[in-house]
């Protein structure tokens, strides 16, 4: 059997920066890391949406990245 130990997380969100001359979208991205293994997901969409809410531009996504070891 495989143990894991979790070792950090980041939140990543995604934000459209604009539309290039094709109408695509344009993507910045902001990286928070150093989550600790506490957080739920509630809680981190939570603090994603009222960081957002600071920003001028839109919110396109949220996504969490672990990093486990597994031995």
């Amino acid at each position: 059997m495989a143990n894991t130990m979790f070792l950090g997380a980041t939140l990543r969100l995604k934000y459209i920066a604009g539309h290039n001359e094709k109408s695509e979208p344009i993507f910045t991205s902001k990286t928070y890391r150093n989550l600790n293994n506490s957080h739920t997901a509630e809680n981190l969409l939570a603090v994603a949406t009222a960081i957002a809410s600071l920003s001028s531009q839109p919110l396109d996504s949220v996504a969490k990245q672990e990093t486990t070891d597994l031995s």
